[in-house]
């Protein structure tokens, strides 16, 4: 009674499914849908390619181990409109795998002449014990196989001349246990590269890293698989030129009621324990560290930011594993570096987001924001398990790379110094358009996202730049806050096209406040800039 007491306890009902479905595990006495003698074998492409960038087709096979399976054959095809082109047609020689976990990025020209919304259609062909299968797309049971819409853009992202792109919440292979798994680093950074970004943060829960290497199951206190994703992390890192990936970790802490709540910590040599909301532990929810207390452990090099802080978790996991949400005690320590107030999806959760941010900067906390998209694997499609082990959901949530964060290119800072500019604030926000917002002091001095201004200003320079993929420009509007009155106050500007670049003068700034900028698009594409402070409060 107590193994199936342990085995109950991950249902789907405690943990929300985010990654790539594990269908190899069943719950004793109980019939799965989801369940066959074959591994998981999935194929996934990017939602979106850069001009001429070749196209990224992953193929992954999972539990390979326990179930033998020699690939044959794998087939991609591209459908844009009434065309169809055999992009690749690989025939594996004599490859039988045997291993947990395999993947392989297949990199396709596409032809000049397509643009524009397209399809792929991966067809897999492969032999479990003599017998000879085909799938599309993958091998789960009750799974659609549709083919991959894919985008391929005439134009890069907007303002990839001036910023840097990236998702700074990632979940990748080194979360593995009963219902999910993700892709590997080295995959992540091809499919990453292909869509036009600079950088990732792969941040795995801490109660997944503190997990045995073979085995979900069971914890080890040395924590190989948090220092074998930290050698990863630093060896790819060696190898690239143009691209980072920031090492990190999702950690569970206790808010100032004691309930789980989630943080990101980029750059933290130690490993931060953190299993409260981790279901591995029938009725034992406590949480093992604060919010104030991992705070004030982390090392000076380190960023933390709070995660999707304003999602209020559903009931059964308030009841169950003690989770909850962020409230205005914990974002009141300074040594906080923001809110990842974009978690994917531009809903209610993330509109709160914004709202509670902009309180807090009324207050007086210099606090950024950030976007990410909390994707395990998830490329081009979101395929995850509905209910335990019966139904499986598919559809374009937490995609990688849907919300991105953009570092501006400051001259003089390496791309990879990504961290010192995220830390200051340098950052914007975006699902699609580009905005860039300047002051000019009374001493001809400039001012980007978060300087300090402590001077006259004598002008405001704005640009917001969109593309046809994220609709034309809309609407553009300034916020200017005054801190001492606890009040923003907002100026729209005429915004038409692609492009906007526009000075103003004479805005009635405050003594002590800040300017911030959000550029919207017909197609509801939305970027938001962190501030630019104002601090005059020493001048009569």
């Amino acid at each position: 009674m107590n193994e199936l007491f342990e085995k109950l306890q991950h249902l789907d009902l405690l943990i929300p499914v985010m990654l790539y479905a594990e269908t190899h595990y069943k719950f004793p006495f109980i019939p799965s849908r989801l369940w066959k003698k074959e591994p998981e074998i999935i194929a996934d492409v990017p939602h979106r390619l850069e001009p001429d960038a070749d196209l990224p087709v992953l193929l992954l096979v999972k539990d390979a181990h326990l179930y033998p399976v020699k690939l044959i054959e794998v087939t991609a095809i591209l459908i844009n409109k009434t065309q169809r082109y055999i992009l690749l047609q690989h025939t594996f020689q004599h490859f039988t795998l045997e291993t947990a976990y395999w993947d392989k990025i297949f990199a396709l020209k596409v032809p000049q002449n397509i643009s524009g919304e397209t399809y792929v259609d991966v067809r897999i062909k492969y032999a479990i014990k003599n017998k000879i299968k085909t799938v599309h797309n993958d091998n789960y049971r009750i799974s659609e196989h549709r083919p991959f819409r894919v985008f391929i853009d005439p134009d890069p992202l907007p303002g990839t001349e001036e910023c840097r792109f990236g998702d700074l919440h990632y979940h990748s292979h080194y979360t593995n246990d009963q219902v999910e798994f993700g892709a590997s680093l080295p995959a992540t950074v091809e499919i990453a590269k292909a869509m036009g970004l600079s950088f990732f943060a792969v941040t795995d829960h801490s109660y997944d890293l503190d997990d045995t290497v073979d085995n979900y199951l069971k914890n080890d206190p040395q924590h190989p698989k948090w220092h074998r994703m930290h050698r990863r992390v630093e060896g790819i890192n060696k190898n690239e030129k143009t691209f980072v990936i920031i090492p990190g970790e999702e950690l569970s802490v206790g808010n100032h009621k004691n309930k789980n709540v989630h943080i990101l910590i980029f750059n933290e040599k130690k490993f931060f324990p953190g299993s409260g909301d981790g279901a591995e532990r029938w009725f034992k929810t406590q949480p093992e560290l604060s919010i104030k207390n991992t705070l004030n452990l982390l090392s000076s090099k380190a960023l933390v930011f709070a995660a999707h802080p304003e999602i209020k978790p559903p009931l059964l996991q308030q009841l169950l594993i003690r989770r909850g949400k962020w409230s205005v005690e914990d974002y009141q320590h300074k040594r906080l570096d923001g809110l990842q107030v974009w978690n994917s999806e531009k809903d209610r959760y993330f509109s709160q987001g914004i709202k509670k941010w902009i309180l807090l900067l009324l207050g007086n906390y210099r606090l950024s924001i950030i976007a990410g998209n909390d994707a395990h694997g998830n490329f081009g499609r979101f395929r995850q398990i509905g209910f335990p082990f019966f139904t499986l959901r598919e559809n374009n949530k937490e995609i990688f790379a849907k919300a991105r964060t953009g570092i501006l290119k400051i001259p003089g800072v390496e791309s990879n110094n990504l961290l010192k500019l995220l830390k200051e604030g340098r950052t914007i926000i975006t699902d699609g358009p580009f905005g860039r917002l300047q002051l000019t002091g009374e001493s001809k001095r400039i001012y980007i996202l978060g300087d300090i201004c402590r001077e006259s200003i004598q002008n405001v320079q704005i640009k917001a730049l969109s593309t046809q993929l994220f609709g034309w420009l809309a609407k553009i509007k300034l916020y200017i806050g005054d801190i001492e009155n606890r009040i923003e106050r907002m100026v729209e500007i005429d915004a038409s096209g692609n492009k906007t670049e526009t000075q103003i003068e004479n805005l009635p700034f405050p003594r002590k406040g800040y300017i911030r900028m959000d550029i919207f698009t017909e197609t509801k594409c939305r970027c938001l800039t962190n501030p630019i402070y104002i601090d005059r409060s020493s001048k009569v």
